[in-house]
């Protein structure tokens, strides 16, 4: 009798084993019970530069995972973030809105100073809860809807993930309080972090969860996956970073003096080539942990029915300043974050779509971070939200080998800022590219087709085009209530920017 009830009991501990194994090891659900509307991963890069992958020309730093999705994908050579700046792409992208219309047009909390030529405006603070985003128009048709990652939209007091239509939110950093190694500048966004744990691998580690989950619950999904890489401060693995201090070494000469010279238009200096051993080794991470996501889409058999997305909120941190060292590099494009030059706007951008007519090609349409609200509406088949996303159109059809009408893409980033910035404003017709720089009181004009690196200022010599863009920059800045910065008055002014910036 005592043997016959200790298999009873060894037999329940096995049973209740296997239950525990099947809810662990979801497995995927046949197709014929899955909804069959495709499935979304959205990856956004921080401060991620055009030059910052191979497929773009870098050569010292290595992202194979990032070049193979580009080969297959429909690449855009000419993507561009909303803002030369964080929080206002990030709300753009959530709202279907310009920055100016939104009101978010600097970093929140936002920096500010009375000491300058010119006074910026106050940016708003936080994403209105009246938005609604990209994850409440997903939530409202039946998806299940997560975010991992940077939010940076407003202080948790304003909505977290779960008040803008998202049902499931993991590591969701508020603002900038984060950084790659344990213990994360002091917040827990692990419940099991630990010393040695790197925030892109946990980050990771959590969106394939999901992954894994959502494959057995046969209900499409959106995943908006926001990695703090590659904001500062950088932080490379041991290992990886020796690996680039190597490189560094092969480079020819390894003298270079890699600090380019100052610009008018730019009050710091800039890298003038891609060499931070620190920088290259997050990289390379990052490239790595976007593989991770690929494998597990395939292992869960999602890939045939996941569109991804990959892109940046705005261009790469390339400026020389001491309080945040390790940057890239994006020359040759000019500028860099913060500043309305491409170098601080254009970003990498990959959109995979299984069975799209146009994979592994490229597409020099302009297309800008508002875009892609309406976008990802239109793959899913749902309704659009014509009255929530006025900035932004469709490139869905660009997508899939037809066209889109010809528009006008715009910039408004009144505030100066310590990476190099002035306050500007700018409008690409996609050939000419108008900028205005409140501080100098100057129009530039670059033809962006023929001279991409801005190194031709046309202004004086085509008035024509001046004109004709100057009007429709002003009408759209009035057209969507935008903050302009105003003549500072006092007699204590100051030409450079001080280090009184607080931390992003």
């Amino acid at each position: 009798m005592t043997e016959v009830k200790r298999v009873t009991a060894q037999s329940k501990k096995l049973a209740i084993a296997g239950i525990l194994l099947c809810i662990t090891w979801l497995p995927a659900l046949p197709a014929q019970q899955r909804d069959e509307r495709p499935n979304f991963v959205f990856v956004l890069v921080d401060d991620f530069g055009w030059m910052d992958v191979g497929y773009n020309g870098s050569t010292f730093y290595e992202t194979p995972r990032i070049d193979a999705f580009a080969a297959k994908g429909v690449r855009f050579n000419r993507a561009y973030a909303s803002s030369p700046m964080c929080s206002p792409t990030r709300v753009s992208i959530m709202t279907g809105k310009s920055p100016a219309r939104t009101g978010v047009t600097q970093y929140i909390s936002g920096w500010r100073s009375s000491k300058f030529k010119y006074i910026a405006p106050l940016t708003k603070l936080y994403m209105t809860r009246r938005e609604k985003t990209l994850g409440e128009a997903f939530q409202q048709h039946g998806y299940d809807t997560a975010f991992m990652g940077k939010w940076h939209m407003g202080n948790f007091t304003h909505g977290r993930p779960e008040d803008h239509g998202f049902d499931f939110s993991r590591a969701v950093i508020e603002s900038n309080r984060c950084s790659m190694y344990f213990p994360f500048r002091g917040v827990q966004y692990f419940d099991d972090q630990k010393e040695g744990d790197y925030f892109t691998d946990k980050l990771t580690d959590e969106a394939i969860k999901y992954l894994q989950r959502q494959a057995g619950a046969g209900e499409p999904f959106l995943l908006y996956l926001a990695h703090f890489s590659m904001h500062a401060p950088i932080g490379s693995k041991p290992d990886l970073r020796r690996k680039y201090e190597r490189k560094l070494d092969r480079l020819t000469p390894p003298s270079v003096d890699s600090i380019g010279a100052p610009e008018r238009f730019n009050h710091k200096n800039v890298k003038s080539r891609q060499d931070d051993p620190e920088y290259a080794g997050e990289l390379e991470n990052l490239d790595y942990n976007f593989g991770r996501v690929l494998d597990a889409l395939e292992e869960f058999d999602l890939d045939e029915n996941t569109v991804v997305v990959l892109t940046g909120d705005n261009g790469g941190r390339s400026s020389m300043w001491e309080k945040f060292p390790h940057p890239t590099s994006v020359k040759p494009l000019r500028g860099g974050k913060t500043l309305v030059f491409e170098g601080g706007i254009r970003v990498p951008t990959v959109v995979y779509r299984p069975r799209a007519a146009k994979l592994g090609t490229q597409i020099d349409v302009p297309i800008i971070s508002a875009d892609f609200y309406p976008t990802l509406l239109e793959m899913a088949g749902l309704p659009l939200e014509e009255q929530q996303h006025l900035d932004g159109v469709s490139i869905a059809p660009l997508i899939e080998g037809r066209t889109i009408g010809e528009r006008n893409l715009y910039w408004h980033f009144p505030h100066y800022q310590g990476e190099g910035g002035y306050p500007a404003s700018a409008v690409f017709d996609g050939k000419y590219k108008l900028i205005h720089n409140y501080h100098f009181e100057e129009y530039s004009l670059f033809d962006v087709v023929v001279d991409p690196y801005e190194r031709n200022n046309l202004a004086a010599d085509r008035p024509g085009i001046v004109e004709r863009l100057k009007r429709d920059l002003n009408a759209r800045l009035q057209g969507v209530g935008a903050q302009l910065p105003v003549k500072n008055t006092s007699a204590d002014i100051i030409d450079e920017i001080d280090e009184e910036h607080r931390d992003r």
